[in-house]
Formats: C-alpha cells, structure tokens, sequence
C-alpha cells in the first residue's frame, strides 16, 4: 500500500505510534478512519502539548480527503493552515519568519528563512511526506480567513438579517426554541443587558417578537426588530396585557439600546462582505470544498460571543436540512472552547454547541473542540464525544479526570500508567482513546504541511487575504433606466394612450423635482414545469420589461430585460411639471393587448426551460433550484458513503482472515526470538508500514495490538541476521518470512481492491449533465401587461 493509497479510504494520517510501555517510537503509522469524527473529537493539553499542530493536521487531512471545514479561531492560531509552500522556497517562508528570531540568530531573514525551509523539508520527508502531498492539500479546498466586524479578512455580514430558520427548524418546537433563546440571549448580552431567560423581560419580549416573525417565514432585520420592540405585533405577553407586562417607555429604552448598535461608527463592518451562509462557507459555487476559519481574536468578549452564537445557529439550520449520512461530510473546528461551553454557566453558545453535539452524527458533519483543560466542557456534552486525543496536563485535578473516563480497570497498572504519562508527557505527543477501540494508545504527531508561524495577526490576515475580492456593502443602486434608446424630444404633455393598456409611474429618490419619464412595456406571466415521473410541480413568476422606441413599432420580448418591482412602489399618477418621451404612433387606439400577451406567451414557450442535472450511472437526478455546484456537493457525498460501505464489506470479508493471520505471524516472531535470543539488526521495518497500518486501521485494533508493535517489529528486525549454524532458527525464520509474504500478499490483494472501488467512487469518475424540462402552451398562464413610465436621469 502506498502513502497515498489510504488517502482514497478516508484514513487521516496523523503520526507514528508510541509504545505505552517503553516510549519508543514505532515505524507504525497512526491512521484515524475519518468516520470516527462523526462522533465528535476533543484535543485536550497544557499550552506547549501541540495541540495546534495536532488541529492543524486533522484539518489538512480532511481538505486531503474533501472534507469542507469551518473553524472558529479565538486566537489566531488556525491561520497557519493558509501558510503551506509546495515548492518549500526560502522565498515561501520569508514574508513569514521572525525577524527578530533571525536578529537573535545573528544572520540575515534571508538566510534564515533558507534554514526555516530546509528545516520544514527535512522534517517533512522524516514523516514520508513532500511537496505533492502539500500541493494536494492546496489545491483540494479552498482556503479563507474571515474576520466579522473588520476588513482584514473577508468580512462577514453578520447583521444583513436575523433569517428565519428552515422549514426542518420551524416545526421542531425543541430546535426552534433553542435557536431563539441562544439568538436573543446573545443580542441582549452585546448591548449589555444579562438576565435569566426565564425571568428577564427583556429577554421574553425579544424571544416572543422572534417566535412570532419566524413562525411565519419572516425574516427580521435590526430596524423592524426596533421597530417591532417599540410596537410588537401583539397585544398580550401570556395572560399579561403587553403594556402591564413591559409598558412602552421602557420598552423605548430597550430600543435605543438596540439602536445604538447601529448608530456606532464599527456597525457598518458587520454588514459587509459575505453572508452568513454556511453553505457558501463549506463549498464554493462550483462545489469545491472550503476550509474556512473564522478569525476572532479583534473582537471583544461579548462580540466575540455574539458571533460565534450567531455562527452555530446558522450550523445548526443548515445541518437540518442535510440528508442523513454516516460519512464524514463536514468538520467544524473550535481551536479553544474555554467560555463558550463551561459545565456550570450556560453562555448563549451553549445551547446550539449541545445541539450539534448531540445531533450532528446523524448528519455526518464531525464537531471537534480543543480545550487547554477538560474542566472547560460541559459533561453532559462530553457523554457524546467519541474520540479523546490527551496531551500533557498541568494539574493532578486535570490527570485524574481524564484517566477516570478510560476504559481501564480502576486501580490497573495502565492506568496508573497512563496518569504518569499526562504529567510528564514530551510535546507532540498524546494519548488517543476512542470508543472505536479496545484501549488508548500512545502516538506522536506528524510534521505538519502548514508552517507554524505563531499566532496570525490582523496585519498578518490582510496580507494573505490581499488577492480576494472584499464584497462591498449594498448601495443605492442608479435607475436602469439610463439607456435612453428612441428617447426622442421630451413633452410636457403626456402621450395619448388606449384605454386597453394601463399605466403605473415609478419615481426614483434624489431626483430631480421635476420629474422626466421614460416609458417601458412591463408583461408578466406565471410559468409552470410539470413532470408527473419525476414528481416536479415547479411555478415561476416572470416579470420583463421592454423600452419603446418610440421610431419602432414591433415588440421585440428577446431584447427585454428582467424586471422586479412592488406595488407600493408604483404610483398611479405623474407629479405636476412632469415631462414624458414620446410613444409609437397608433399607441393612441390601443384596445387590448392580446397580440402582444400572446407573442410573449410565444417567446417564453420557445425559450422557458427547467435546468437539472444528473448522473446517469448514479441514478441520481438534482431537484428543482439546486444548483450545479450544490448538486455536485450531493454526489461526492453519496460517493464518500458508497466508498465507506465498500470498505464495510472489505472489512467484513478480510477480517477473519487478517486476524488469524496476524495471530500466526505473532506467533512465528514470538518463536524466532525465543530461538535467536538477544539479537538485534538495523534492517529497516518494511512490514509495519503504511499497508500494515491500513490494514488494522480497516479492520480495527484489539488488545494485543499494543504488543504485536513491539515485539514484532523487534522480531522482524532480527530477520536481518540468518543463523546459519541452527536449523530451529532457520526454519523459524523461513516461517516468519513466509507469513510475512502472505500478509503481503493479503495488503497487494487489497489494495488492488481499493484501488479499483476508489476510482470507481471519485467525483472524477461521474459525468453530471444537464437536462431541461419546458413547459407546455398551457403551462404559461396569469399573463398581464402594462405601460412603465420610469423617471430617469437626463
């Protein structure tokens, strides 16, 4: 098995493993099957353990394996992972090494970074990697650093809208009320008002306007949640009058609270730049995965809070809407949990984070947090975290309640074992207990393919982030009507036109007084796609406009444009001092506009279509509204779900055998260094590699596996030197040889397998296509029509 062959199986390569007993590093590769995250993970250990290194690797190896990651970074750390070189150049490593640390050294950056990049390779190809591992981690995600409430980053606008939750959301009474409570405790919290949930007026008021609103679609901006605070949409809170229960001036002091958010001079940095979107966070438009880190570190303690709250609601919405999936199909990265999920508080992140944790599997999306001490999570949330990776602990407290939550006799020599080691444990190393194993192992992490820079600064962020496009906030857009075609001279007096077509007027702010029109044809229509195999029922409303040219006669609907608008915004009637362009000739005997609803009923039968997409060989079709990149997005994760339950089946059909033969083998060794006695060789492990490391990371870890890396790499090793003088031992190691060769063997057959199935199940391996469905004559239908006068710039 090549190094790159577990990559196909969703097997993340981690480090090399320890031996608990004598803490020699084994030439055995710690392989995490991707799939265990979807039982969450937790990265505890003592500032210096590598706990960021050990983050940073996880999340390379889910990018590695197409894995979309949104990460929330409180201290600056995960922007490392957008410092990764393939080409590993002194020239790479430059902008970003220490100044001051190449000053201390006494030699030029230059020179310094040359050593940080030899340094980087050297440590790199020590753990079997280079640069076409760094450049396939590049090139699989899209990389993002986003900072909410400034511009360093990509900015986030956080305040475009409190959204009504899904469909999925609304009708789960538990969901929903969890979703509100966390969103207003969180408002109330930035504009500096605390209370019990259940006590505090402010919060129930808040919490009420919210249910009302999003129990009925609706989606709230801050200035109708002021102007629904000042005048709620009800008159009773429970049994209670609404002013007996909250009388209106106070409720104006709550409103200017809220107000005074927006008038601050920061506001307008927390509605720029890309909406809250966690599906646009996790995939491009394309459906390339994303790894995107959210960048904290600026912000205040309740900023801080706010957004992150405000993050994990919107997580919880999208998960909601997920198919269900045992895959992993999406990590979400917290690199310091410390404040938002504490076992006695319940901060607003609370809510939505014990959610996530307790229905995310279900989703297959992977929940995973990093703390400095266990004591700062919740222990109700910890009963759901499947995966435990524990560096070193500071205090005797810390050791005690981690080493009480291992599946380990009470009073056993591993455990106390294990407790030694918390205490004084080298850096880069950590014990991993999983509910997938029999009992924790010791490993030590690999070299990651990100440099380690430090903590990335605001200047730092700006820097990486200096080619992206920064969306800007939405302005007040110009009228479309500055095309002026067959305008001709302007009147005072409005054209004549016939009674069978109608007129509207649409004026345009910060306009002249004295208004001048530009006249459109405005023809709408409702168009319906209808495919009873396919169970589509698909309605869209249409609305385009045409100008009149006033030199022309013919309706041309190919050169119209689409059009919005709402009625409040058309006025039946022209200010005084308005003046008009002119119309066609004949305009004037307009009796009805049958011809014209039907020419464009004729344009939109010829030109209407349904796009969808599919793939044949799947049988899978995309539903109407889902776009291409959304519908790619679908078909890796039905092909990651076919792939692991191929590797199921491969589990199901080697298991046996691989125990028995690995038994056998154990056996064997175990006999040759009986035989040989105290003999030792430096021929190099080939067997415990990355296939053997495959092949028990499919087929999983028992309880002598700790021993079968010890003593059989020490057997193997002793293979190096043939005795010829005694025939026991030759004929022991030519037993050993020969069950290493039918181990061999098993890990060729398999891989041979995997690589066929792998293949198989790539996203490159499907062709999507598109196909259209068109609407019938009678499938266009509720056509209307009328004459658009626009106030236009002159």
């Amino acid at each position: 098995m090549t190094q790159q062959g577990y990559e196909k199986l969703g097997l993340f390569y981690l480090g090399r493993e320890v031996s608990m007993d004598s803490g020699a590093e084994s030439a055995l590769p710690l392989l995490y099957k991707s799939s265990h995250l979807t039982t969450h993970a937790a990265i505890i250990g003592m500032t210096g353990s590598g706990k960021t290194g050990l983050g940073i690797a996880l999340i390379e190896e889910a990018a590695i394996d197409n894995i979309p990651s949104v990460i929330i970074d409180p201290k600056g750390d995960m922007g490392n992972l957008l410092l990764a070189f393939p080409e590993l150049q002194a020239k790479d490593f430059a902008p970003w090494v220490d100044p001051g640390e190449a000053e201390r050294r006494k030699c030029s950056v230059e020179e310094y970074s040359k050593s940080v990049a030899d340094t980087w390779r050297n440590g790199l190809e020590s753990w079997g990697q280079d640069g076409e591992r760094i450049r396939r981690y590049c090139g699989r995600t899209e990389r993002t650093i986003y900072t909410p409430g400034a511009t360093a980053g990509m900015p986030v606008a956080v305040f475009a809208g409190l959204e009504a939750p899904t469909k999925e959301v609304a009708t789960d009474p538990d969901t929903l009320n969890s979703l509100i409570a966390s969103t207003v405790t969180s408002v109330l919290a930035l504009v500096g008002v605390s209370g019990d949930p259940l006590k505090s007026r402010e919060n129930i008021l808040l919490s009420s306007i919210l249910l009302y609103y999003w129990q009925r679609g609706e989606n709230l901006t801050l200035e109708t949640l002021i102007g629904a605070v000042v005048s709620p949409p009800f008159n009773r809170i429970g049994v209670f009058a609404l002013d007996t229960f909250f009388p209106q001036a106070e409720r104006m002091e709550l409103a200017l609270l809220i107000n005074n958010i927006m008038a601050s001079p920061g506001f307008v940095a927390w509605t720029q730049g890309e909406p809250l979107d966690i599906q646009r966070m996790l995939y491009t438009e394309e459906g390339r995965p994303r790894t995107s880190i959210f960048s904290i570190s600026h912000l205040s303690e309740p900023e801080r809070m706010f957004f992150v709250t405000m993050l994990l609601n919107r997580f919880v919405d999208w998960m909601r809407r997920q198919q269900g999936s045992s895959s992993l199909r999406a990590l979400l990265y917290m690199d310091e949990i410390y404040g938002y999920f504490p076992p006695t508080a319940n901060p607003p992140s609370k809510k939505p984070m014990m959610l996530l944790l307790k229905q995310a599997r279900a989703y297959g999306v992977g929940v995973v947090l990093a703390t400095q001490n266990p004591a700062d999570l919740d222990y109700k949330g910890l009963s759901n975290i499947g995966s435990w990776f524990v560096g070193r602990l500071q205090t005797e407290r810390d050791r005690q309640k981690v080493t009480d939550g291992l599946p380990m006799d009470e009073g056993s020599a591993s455990r106390r074992r294990v407790r030694e080691l918390l205490a004084d444990m080298k850096a880069r190393t950590f014990i991993l207990n999983s509910a997938k194993m029999d009992e924790p192992l010791l490993f030590t992490t690999r070299w990651v393919m990100s440099y380690l820079k430090g903590p990335i600064s605001v200047s730092d962020i700006s820097r990486l982030m200096a080619d992206r496009s920064v969306m800007q906030p939405a302005q007040q857009q110009a009228p479309t009507s500055i095309d002026l075609r067959g305008r001709g001279a302007v009147s005072n007096i409005r054209p004549m036109v016939g009674a069978g077509l109608n007129q509207k007027f649409l004026y345009h702010p910060n306009l002249t007084d004295e208004p001048v029109f530009s006249p459109w044809l405005v023809a709408s229509c409702r168009v319906r796609f209808y495919n009873s195999s396919r169970n589509i029922d698909e309605v869209r409303d249409i609305c385009l406009r045409l100008p009149v040219d006033s030199k022309s006669h013919s309706v041309a609907w190919e050169e119209s444009e689409p059009f919005s608008y709402d009625d409040f915004d058309l006025q039946a009637h022209p200010a005084m001092q308005s003046r008009f362009a002119p119309l066609p000739a004949g305009w004037e005997n307009i009796v009805h506009t049958r011809s014209w609803e039907k020419t464009f009923a004729d344009f939109h039968y010829q030109n209407q279509r349904l796009e969808l997409y599919r793939v044949k060989s799947l049988k899978l079709e995309s539903d109407p509204g889902e776009s291409q990149g959304d519908f790619k997005v679908r078909v890796a994760d039905l092909l990651r779900c076919r792939r692991d339950e191929a590797v199921s089946q491969l589990e199901s059909r080697y298991a046996v055998k691989e125990r028995r033969l690995r038994q056998r083998l154990e056996d064997a060794r175990l006999r040759l260094i009986k035989e040989k006695g105290d003999v030792t060789s430096r021929t190099t492990d080939t067997i415990i590699s990355f296939g053997a490391a495959v092949v028990g990371a499919l087929f999983g870890r028992k309880k002598l596996s700790a021993t079968t890396i010890s003593k059989a790499g020490t057997g193997l090793r002793n293979v190096g030197r043939v005795a010829k003088e005694k025939n026991d031992v030759e004929r022991a190691e030519e037993k050993v040889a020969a069950l290493e060769l039918e181990l061999e063997e098993l890990g060729l057959e398999l891989e041979s397998k995997i690589d066929t199935f792998t293949t198989d199940l790539s996203i490159e391996s499907v062709e999507i296509e598109p196909f259209y469905i068109t609407p019938r004559r009678q499938d266009i239908f509720n056509l209307k029509m009328f004459l658009l006068w626009e106030q236009r710039y002159m």
